[in-house]
């Protein structure tokens, strides 16, 4: 291998901020710790990201914007939260932030569906949403989070196992998934497209050991809950929480002024590592001048298992690579090639994919997670990036992306 250094290199490392990046949000979000605690960032702060389970780095977590419309996601004994054949108390038990008390929702001893419920979420027709809490057992195992008929043609729900974080009985086209997290906290999640534009109820409900909904309770046991979320998007996000009213979690914002940086605007490579939830696409890493008419872009599909480099110059498409060997919610490496009439692609060690034609773009501007032109995700990790000061061999790039 050709042995050249990177003249620009962002290794992403715990709680490290280079100086070249430059990160703008404009509200305060929430992140994952080393701990397996969600943790509260203020506005503008890098985010690194831990995987919530094993404790592993993930990297810098770049999220779009996205509103939380449940109101009182942390303290459910408030209006327009509802019971049904339940009680609802706040204290006792800490969230999964270590710091919050939360609500416990108990079965009355009744035979009856036994939930705790949201009605008056905003819905639009063809939009998908995510729907999530934080949930941990308080002796009742499972539990059934539903989005509803009227604003989704048929119930969409799913029902997930306390005790394991395992997924039972699905409704509709629901897709479900689970986090694990520290203390016996799981964050259980569906997601499903509206087909009605109006408001709706959300509900949490609790299924006994044999996961039916009707069932005799005794009056002491059930489930305690953090966190509830329903969003606008094809994910759940990071935890974004409410009292009175839903609120936004503004974009984030990574970039480097390449000024900044020793970068041959005439040929070069680009080097690139981090993920994508499995299911979504976006981009990685994007060069550009600030418009979506110069770039060059590094993306990543974790539907389609592919990453991408597309060249832009003059508001025209010259190159669009694909290379396949990407997982979603797995760490891809991208490494890209550029030079006038001479692109080339390789994903975590395949054989380059290349073309021979198209001029390269005048760019100014390296975009983390997002677009130059202002798009931001969706939600990705970002690893490492390098740029290189000339256009490696094939060879090279098949080897630095293995």
């Amino acid at each position: 291998m050709t042995l050249i250094y990177p003249t620009l290199h962002l290794l992403a490392r715990p709680d490290v901020h280079p100086s070249v990046l430059t990160v703008t949000r404009a509200t305060p979000a929430t992140r994952v710790t080393a701990l397996g605690r969600v943790e509260s960032m203020p506005a503008n702060a890098l985010r690194h990201d831990f995987d919530p389970d094993t404790g592993a780095y993930l990297g810098w977590l770049v999220e779009e914007a996205r509103t939380n419309q449940v109101a009182y996601s942390e303290a459910m004994t408030q209006a327009p939260w509802i019971t049904d054949d339940a009680t609802v108390t706040i204290g006792g038990t800490l969230g999964p932030d270590g710091v919050t008390a939360v609500a416990t929702v108990t079965e009355t001893a009744t035979t009856a569906i036994h939930a705790l419920f949201q009605d008056g979420v905003s819905f639009v027709a063809g939009q998908s949403y995510a729907f999530s809490v934080y949930a941990r057992s308080a002796g009742r195992e499972r539990l059934q989070l539903v989005l509803p008929s009227p604003a989704f043609g048929v119930v969409q729900s799913a029902v997930f196992d306390l005790t394991g974080g395992s997924v039972g009985a699905i409704e509709g086209a629901a897709l479900p998934t689970v986090e694990i997290l520290a203390d016996g906290w799981y964050r259980c999640a569906i997601t499903a497209t509206a087909t009605v534009t109006t408001p709706a109820p959300i509900h949490l409900r609790l299924r006994d050991a044999g996961a039916t909904s009707t069932y005799a309770g005794d009056g002491a046991r059930g489930v305690h809950l953090w966190g509830a979320q329903v969003e606008a998007g094809a994910c759940p996000t990071s935890v974004i929480v409410t009292t009175t009213a839903p609120v936004t979690r503004a974009a984030d914002r990574l970039r480097v002024t390449l000024s900044a940086a020793v970068f041959n605007p005439f040929q070069g490579t680009i080097l690139a590592r981090g993920r994508v939830p499995w299911g979504l696409a976006g981009p990685l890493v994007d060069l550009s001048d600030g418009t979506a008419d110069a770039r060059l872009t590094l993306t990543l599909d974790g539907d389609a298992g592919t990453g991408g480099f597309t060249v832009v110059d003059g508001g025209s498409i010259v190159a669009a690579l694909t290379g396949a060997g990407v997982t979603g919610g797995s760490d891809a490496r991208l490494v890209a090639a550029y030079a006038g009439n001479d692109f080339a692609l390789a994903a975590n060690g395949s054989a380059p994919v290349t073309d021979g034609t198209g001029t390269v773009p005048t760019v100014n501007t390296l975009t983390l997670g997002g677009t130059g032109a202002g798009t931001v995700g969706p939600r990705c990790w970002v690893r490492q990036v390098g740029l290189f000061p000339r256009r490696l061999s094939n060879l090279d790039l098949q080897s630095l992306s293995a």
